[in-house]
């Protein structure tokens, strides 16, 4: 078994991968390869300088030549679970995607926890850095200002096998670590929240939006109640029927004038259903693969429904402010198995 880290700095991965080398894993990094080249440089191990040389190596190589190598190092030695640490570009998930039985774990954590960890850790580059500089450090692995063959983080996240959010404690760290693994070996079931968030990818696969698939479940009591996805409502020709999407023709950015568009988004097709077959919400959960937008996340306010558990996100600033300052309805980001639309 071959499993894959990526995630941003204080995010808690060397603390995973420790957890799994006492469980008798080998450990190997990416940063290895790039630390060896910048030896032979004479360049110190700072990590501006192992960004740099990274890029590098990228550029010059290909983005996946990173775990390309990797790879090619632990198929030479003899059978054995391997934690493969310091993923940091999509193309090097592929490749490492190339070896059987390979799962990739992403590890998140807020801004303000990470921003917290990385002051208090006791690195001279993080300790004596200023909150800006850190949240620079961690957009800079996002992906800010960085080409394709660069620092990529987030694209990795979204390419995840199983993603943990890692703002507890040691304890709970290590219960997430016992799901996933137990998942693997067929000893745990999945929970509810994976049931119900492969259900609405599950959905998913039925939206007729060209821009996005997406699906929402509404459920209660661990039952499922309603779902729904996004397309042209009832009776009405799809968009790829009419020639193509209504906002690409206008050049309307994601996330905005929402009124502009055929399609009927799958939150509002779970909570219109509801309301056709008599069906009380009041006091469910929505989970949804992507962040309501504003005109959901006020039909979802008013339907009753306490909380919202999404996956990826979605660029609606007006949604997130309007959510953030509500306190009737929880909204949390989905962890556990990841699921894809297609």
């Amino acid at each position: 078994m071959y499993i894959g880290l990526t995630g941003y700095m204080g995010s808690g991965k060397g603390t995973l991968a420790k957890m799994l080398v006492d469980r008798g894993f080998k450990f190997i990094s990416l940063s290895e390869i790039v630390r060896t080249q910048a030896t032979a440089r004479g360049l110190e191990h700072t990590r501006e300088n192992l960004q740099t040389i990274g890029n590098e190596m990228r550029a010059q190589n290909g983005a996946g030549v990173l775990g390309m190598r990797v790879r090619e190092e632990v198929l030479k030695g003899p059978t054995a679970h391997w934690i493969i640490d310091g993923i940091r570009n999509p193309s090097e998930a592929g490749e490492l995607k190339k070896l059987d039985h390979f799962y990739l774990i992403g590890v998140t954590a807020c801004k303000e926890i990470l921003i917290k960890r990385l002051l208090e850790r006791g690195r001279a580059s993080e300790s004596n850095a200023t909150e800006g500089e850190i949240m620079d450090k961690i957009a800079k692995e996002q992906g800010a200002g960085e080409p394709e063959t660069g620092q990529q983080i987030s694209k990795c996240l979204d390419v995840v096998d199983y993603s943990i959010i890692n703002e507890g404690t040691f304890v709970d760290l290590e219960r997430k670590l016992n799901h996933f693994l137990g998942l693997l070996s067929g000893t745990e079931r999945p929970s509810f929240d994976e049931i119900f968030m492969e259900i609405s990818y599950a959905w998913a696969k039925r939206a007729t939006c060209l821009r996005r698939k997406v699906g929402a479940v509404i459920a209660k009591d661990k039952q499922q109640l309603t779902a729904g996805y996004n397309g042209a409502p009832r009776g009405l020709p799809h968009c790829a029927e009419l020639g193509g999407c209504l906002r690409e023709k206008l050049g309307i950015p994601s996330g905005q004038r929402h009124e502009l568009c055929r399609g009927t988004h799958a939150e509002q097709n779970a909570i219109t259903q509801a309301a056709k077959f008599g069906i009380s919400i009041e006091g469910g959960t929505l989970y949804c693969n992507t962040y309501p937008c504003v005109i959901c996340a006020k039909m979802i306010i008013n339907a009753g429904i306490t909380k919202v558990v999404f996956d990826s996100n979605y660029d609606d600033a007006l949604s997130k402010e309007l959510l953030s300052s509500q306190k009737v309805l929880e909204v949390v980001r989905y962890e556990g198995r990841k699921f894809r639309a297609s």
